[in-house]
């Protein structure tokens, strides 16, 4: 992405190809000359038109920089879509003003609403979770061909694993996984990772298999492997009690 300076600050681009993730990559040359002195995992603020704010969260990741938890919400919120061209002026060392472009080159009316702001704030203090923190986390039991989730808040966006539950069933290497729901219907979700530290976590597919599940927060699921990279998915609804020995 190419920067652009009109003599009142800095900027970058994005043409947004993806509406259903929760990250954005930033362009390496923007951030490595007006970000990389930052701390690592800090939070940013985007602010459009309107008077409302988002928080977002910077990470840099093996030479790669992200906008990660809060991104979604900016999606969300100012009703995003693939093909909407973004523009990001650097306004301070923490907030980017940005200037939202449909896909027909007319600049976006800003929205009044915001889903964000202090709801997110516990998100933003752990974007990532590291595979130590993932076994010691008592909403999830596992053994070698299945794993048990509670489903919370944090993982509305995005499902977290482990790296031994996909290593005991054959898929520590896969980046795409297949989700099996009792009524033989099949989703795929890709498997993302960052660093070797942090737990892997189901991404894109994962929202939509959701949804179409009707899985809330509270519910359980219980993922067993069957073959591949197939996984059959178990939904207990909130209360609904699990013999863990059958």
């Amino acid at each position: 992405m190419d920067l652009m300076n009109n003599g009142n600050g800095v900027s970058f681009f994005k043409i947004l190809l993806r509406d259903d993730v929760d990250y954005l990559p930033l362009p390496s040359s923007f951030a490595k000359r007006y970000l990389k002195k930052k701390k690592k995992n800090v939070t940013l603020v985007l602010k459009t038109k309107s008077t409302i704010k988002w928080k977002v969260m910077y990470l840099e990741i093996e030479d790669r920089y992200y906008f990660i938890h809060g991104w979604l919400n900016f999606i969300n919120d100012n009703h995003l879509k693939m093909g909407h061209f973004l523009v990001f002026w650097l306004l301070s060392p923490s907030i980017f003003q940005v200037w939202i472009y449909a896909p027909n080159g007319c600049l976006t009316n800003p929205t009044t609403t915001c889903s964000g702001g202090s709801k997110n704030e516990n998100i933003l203090k752990k974007p990532f979770i590291k595979e130590e923190e993932a076994s010691d986390d008592d909403s999830m039991e596992s053994d070698k061909k299945s794993l048990k989730r509670v489903i919370t808040k944090n993982y509305i966006h995005k499902m977290l694993m482990t790296k031994s539950f996909l290593q005991d069933v054959g898929m520590n290497g896969c980046r795409r996984l297949r989700l099996k729901n009792v009524d033989g219907k099949v989703w795929e979700v890709k498997v993302k990772r960052y660093g070797r530290k942090v737990a892997p976590y189901m991404s894109t597919g994962w929202i939509k298999f959701r949804k179409e599940n009707k899985i809330e927060v509270g519910d359980l699921c219980e993922f067993s492997h069957v073959k591949a990279n197939l996984l059959r998915v178990h939904i207990f609804k909130k209360g609904k009690q699990v013999n863990k020995n059958r």
